[in-house]
């Protein structure tokens, strides 16, 4: 019976690990579990966490085409990654492209030089739920909070006031989904 090439990396992934680092919400953690079947039985399954930007009230998630194309809303199975920083910042993981708004009611774009600090802000609702909004502020000083616009673009708007708008283009979260693929 032939082994894999992956039985080979086992060793180095344990020599490489540092078993006293402990798993943070901000980084990726790796199962390595082995996927049954007759034909992958000797394929481990790794399952990593994602955090998405997702936005509740149309169940999609923030999406990228290029660099210098405005973000939008799409499937959250094709979104990228994001990390949010301990200094407060956007970034799609894996790379130095962060969330950077560039006027207000303009659209939300990636740079690679991150100025922008957002913040998580949550109001409780009255149905038990909270509604999340992400703040931060412009150069000149102006708190605005990301929002979706009708065709989806994401933009930085004035914050609405109150709890009492029914569906709100401005809520978003980050949530973390698991992913797996097979080696």
């Amino acid at each position: 019976m032939a082994s894999s090439p992956l039985h080979y990396l086992l060793p180095l992934l344990l020599i490489c690990s540092n078993p006293l680092q402990q798993p943070t919400s901000a980084s990726p953690s790796f199962h390595l579990n082995f996927a049954g079947g007759e034909d992958n039985r000797h394929l481990p399954v790794m399952r990593h966490r994602r955090s998405k930007i997702f936005h509740p009230s149309t169940g999609l998630c923030v999406m990228r085409s290029t660099i210098a194309d405005p973000l939008n809303l799409g499937p959250c199975s094709k979104s990228d990654s994001w990390q949010y920083t301990p200094q407060q910042f956007l970034m799609i993981t894996g790379t130095y492209f962060c969330l950077e708004p560039v006027g207000l009611g303009d659209p939300v774009r990636l740079a690679i030089i991150c100025e922008s600090r957002w913040a998580f802000a949550s109001e409780s609702e009255s149905e038990g739920g909270t509604t999340t909004h992400l703040t931060t502020e412009l150069g000149d000083g102006r708190k605005v909070c990301l929002d979706a616009d009708a065709d989806g673009t994401l933009v930085a708007n004035s914050c609405n006031q109150g709890l009492n708008l029914g569906v709100d283009s401005q809520w978003f979260k980050l949530v973390t989904t698991v992913n797996n693929s097979q080696g």
